[in-house]
Parts: structure tokens; sequence; C-alpha cells
């Protein structure tokens, strides 16, 4: 695969930037040398070697998203959040294949690098062991984890979808979920990556494929209940102290 056929993008915040240090240290460390876009909306702070695309604060998240992706050039993208750190390497052969597969079946919109315990089927895809199909009927089979997407399609959702913000904030609903009626209207199919991975708390599964934190903040808070052994040390390598947030533990 051609390295420039595929890029990070990175979606984020200034009032995060307390994890960027540790969030872009282990993406380098774990998943070197790639092109990276990120939206935010100041990019002061952020690592020199990223190309910033800045959106407006005041608009809600789904219009904050459309205006930057129509900047991603790139057939094919990884969607990142910037509390999604990696504590393990990236395996890019097994990325490099999905991309593959993506291109010799144009009906596969996105493969997302981990299962979720509520939106996936046991149908394989073709004869992998390590592909299956998500089911595209649950209500949750757009989700913002994790996964490698054909750039135009996900701008499409966004272009599509109501205009809304993320898990209810300014809004009565969340774009997250009211995405999965454009995505059924649409018809896409999508994939999810699963080597018999253990599960991880209630919801998703570990990943070996690309090994992250999901998510190391959650309403605000690090994420030490489900990921204490992963985040706790990163925490501490990179001198952030927990109590200044707070902590789930």
């Amino acid at each position: 695969m051609n390295i420039k056929e595929l890029v990070l993008v990175i979606n984020t915040v200034s009032h995060c930037k307390d994890l960027w240090e540790m969030f872009f240290t282990q993406l380098e460390k774990h998943y070197p040398n790639r092109k990276i876009y990120v939206f935010t909306d100041n990019a002061d702070g952020l690592p020199t070697n990223v190309t910033s695309i800045l959106y407006d604060p005041e608009n809600n998240f789904r219009t904050q998203y459309l205006s930057c992706i129509k900047q991603v050039e790139e057939e094919f993208m990884i969607y990142l959040n910037e509390d999604y750190v990696l504590y393990d390497d990236v395996k890019i052969d097994l990325i490099d294949e999905y991309v593959n597969e993506m291109k010799l079946n144009n009906e596969i919109s996105f493969i997302k690098t981990t299962k979720s315990s509520i939106n996936y089927t046991e149908n394989k895809y073709k004869n992998r062991s390590d592909l299956f199909y998500l089911n595209p009927n649950s209500q949750y089979f757009f989700s913002q984890n994790v996964g490698i997407w054909r750039t135009r399609i996900l701008e499409k959702i966004h272009e599509l979808g109501p205009d809304l913000h993320i898990a209810g904030m300014r809004t009565n609903s969340q774009f997250e979920v009211e995405a999965n009626t454009v995505c059924k209207n649409l018809k896409l199919q999508g994939l999810y990556s699963y080597h018999k991975e253990p599960k991880r708390g209630k919801y998703h599964y570990d990943s070996i494929v690309f090994p992250y934190i999901a998510t190391a903040i959650i309403k605000g808070k690090w994420n030490l209940w489900e990921y204490f052994n992963e985040l706790y040390p990163l925490l501490m390598k990179y001198q952030i102290n927990p109590e200044i947030r707070g902590a789930n533990i």
C-alpha cells in the first residue's frame, strides 16, 4: 500500500491539550512516520509535524467535523480522538491488508479495529478469520471509535447527518447516535477486526491491530477503572497529575 493513501485524522479541542504530549508521543512511538491531520479549535501547543485544520468552536460537532474533513484529500483515513492513546505497537501489516481489502471491495465503507459487544455479528468476511460484518441495523453501527474509513464516505455521513454535537452537549440528541440513520439510508457495509482479544469493560474488546485506550477520558475524568495498568504509568511518565481532572477508579 502507498503510505500516502492512508492518513491519520485526529479530532480534538484545546481544553484537552493536557493530553496532547502523551497522545502524540505515544502515536509516534507506536505508529511512526505517518501523515497526520488534526481538527482543532486552536493549534497552539500541537506538534510541528502535523497539519492543523481549524474549526469554529461555536458550531456543533457535525459542522465542525464536516468543515475540516472536506480539506482531507487522501482516499483512506484512520479516525482518532485525542484520548485514544496507544500503549503498544500498531500492526502495520494488518492495517495495510485491510486497506488493500477495501480497495478490492468498494462496498466496504470502513473497518473498525475493535469489536464491540453491541453491534457485531459472527458473519465472517470472505474466508478471513479476523474480519466480520457489523450489524447494519444496530443503533450503534456508526460509532466514533478507531476505524479505517473511506474519507469521502465519512464526509458524506456528516454532510447528510443532522447538525448535532457530541454526547448531547447543546442538543437533545448526539451525532454519533443519529448518524446511524444516515448509514442505514446509504446502505453502508462495515467490518470489524477481531483476533480473540479479551473483553475490556462492558461494551468493547481490546485490539491487537491498534492497541489503544478506549477511552482515556470519560466525562472529563481519567479512565483508570478500565485501563489502570496501561494509563496510570503513562500519566506518571508524562508528569500528568490525575487529581487535576479526577479519575474514574
